[in-house]
């Protein structure tokens, strides 16, 4: 019962996103029959969960057709007065795109993730969550390194993030672990170890919290109290691309939420003066990228909020099964074995011998083991999408350690229970041979 239960969660969810969308446009974006086709695929889970991810793909292209049909109307650089269409949204009009008013969009973020009390907060779009992190790189330049370079510390291990603050030149940001002007921090971070942030660095003039991996419900009032004593100015940024869009990928999208504890008026002239260097950049969203997005349950916080507590519920329970002392699999897989109220989504098997080809090996076993049992996991990069995903990672040199990503998604029952005990099962033995060995591989 309780996998059909599962089932039906997930294909009325499907059929709830479908019924919004047709509530603002008036068009259908997902074929009738999915709950008969479920029906009668009898007790063949691996079967409905499949058509269950069809049916996502289903509903992700329909949408899609309706929201870049709208924009396709439309030019670049409007004709005078013109105004384009975006799906669910007044008309907008603009001059050229770079500069297009994400406003629609942005006006969602007083809901999605209020600040914490005695904090204002304004929400500044971008295209991606890389091109909100360079836009606060430059906007801080601007604004602070004027006489001497910037003391930067970047509490956490996002590959890109490091590479980004590289690209700078030395005379404008400096890398320093200690009074730092600008402190950039992942809550939780993972560069084939999993690591929590539990001792804030104090930041004298503005404090980045990269949230992405956290979530967007991530309570930040611990990490704004620990700067409140320095300064008043902190910035949270995230990939919206990855918990936010209920695993459909409709758009990049990062999301800015500029928090002052001064007053409102700060909040809103750093964020004017953001999306000013954005149109500058070209950094916005498109009006194809605004459109996909329009979708309601984009930003709705009670959607999100429920939809990220499922995927982080899910990779939980590989990380019981994997537990703290397995003969196979290093300590940490997921930092709720750290910490009891931390949460990611996804876990980072890393097994006691580090080589990568053991990983390699790990992973074709999870493959061939998951496909002998009939259970839905995927090949592939990236997580927080609908269904379950895996893939072997070899950072670059010096970037951290082989492991292989086991990203739990949002849909419970058959599967994601069938991994979770396929993963108990590895952890007791005490090599990847002995595991081969035992399942004839």
């Amino acid at each position: 019962m309780q996998f059909r239960e599962a089932i039906e969660t997930d294909a009325r969810d499907l059929l709830e996103l479908a019924a919004r969308t047709r509530s603002e446009t008036g068009k259908d974006t997902l074929q009738e029959g999915l709950l008969a086709d479920l029906e009668a695929a009898g007790n063949d889970r691996l079967r409905q969960e499949q058509r269950l991810d069809q049916a996502a793909r289903e509903l992700r292209q329909g949408w899609l057709g309706v929201a870049h049909g709208t924009a396709d109307h439309s030019l670049k650089s409007p004709r005078a007065g013109e105004a384009a269409k975006v799906p669910c949204g007044e008309g907008l009009i603009f001059g050229y795109e770079r500069d297009l008013d994400a406003s629609l969009l942005e006006g969602r973020g007083a809901g999605y993730a209020p600040p914490p009390a005695g904090w204002h907060a304004q929400t500044v779009l971008y295209r991606s969550g890389q091109a909100a992190l360079a836009g606060l790189l430059q906007f801080a330049a601007e604004r602070w390194a004027t006489r001497r370079p910037l003391g930067v510390a970047h509490c956490g291990a996002y590959f890109e993030t490091a590479a980004l603050l590289d690209a700078w030149p030395g005379r404008v940001f400096r890398r320093r672990d200690a009074r730092a002007d600008i402190v950039i921090l992942e809550p939780v971070w993972c560069d084939g170890r999993f690591g929590i942030c539990h001792d804030v660095p104090a930041a004298g003039r503005l404090l980045l919290i990269d949230t992405t991996l956290a979530g967007p419900g991530h309570d930040l009032a611990p990490c704004l109290s620990a700067v409140a004593r320095n300064c008043g100015l902190a910035i949270a940024f995230s990939s919206g691309l990855k918990l936010d869009q209920a695993g459909l990928e409709l758009a990049n999208v990062g999301i800015v939420r500029v928090m002052s504890r001064q007053d409102e008026r700060e909040a809103a002239a750093i964020a004017a003066r953001l999306r000013s260097l954005r149109g500058l950049m070209g950094s916005g969203l498109t009006l194809d990228e605004m459109a996909a997005l329009s979708a309601p349950w984009f930003m709705d916080a009670a959607y999100v909020r429920r939809y990220v507590q499922a995927v982080f519920a899910n990779n939980r329970q590989i990380a019981a099964a994997v537990g703290a002392r397995s003969a196979l699999f290093e300590a940490y897989c997921h930092p709720v074995l750290e910490a009891p109220d931390a949460d990611a989504p996804f876990c980072a098997l890393r097994l006691r011998e580090s080589a990568i080809a053991g990983h390699d090996r790990l992973a074709k076993l999870l493959r061939q083991e998951a496909e002998r049992r009939g259970l839905l996991l995927t090949r592939g990069g990236s997580f927080g999408f609908r269904g379950h995903r895996f893939e072997a990672i070899e950072p670059e040199p010096g970037r951290g350690e082989p492991f292989v990503r086991l990203a739990m998604g949002w849909r419970g029952g058959h599967s994601a229970n069938g991994i979770a005990a396929l993963v108990e099962e590895l952890a007791a033995f005490d090599s990847i041979e002995a595991a081969g060995r035992a399942y004839g591989k």
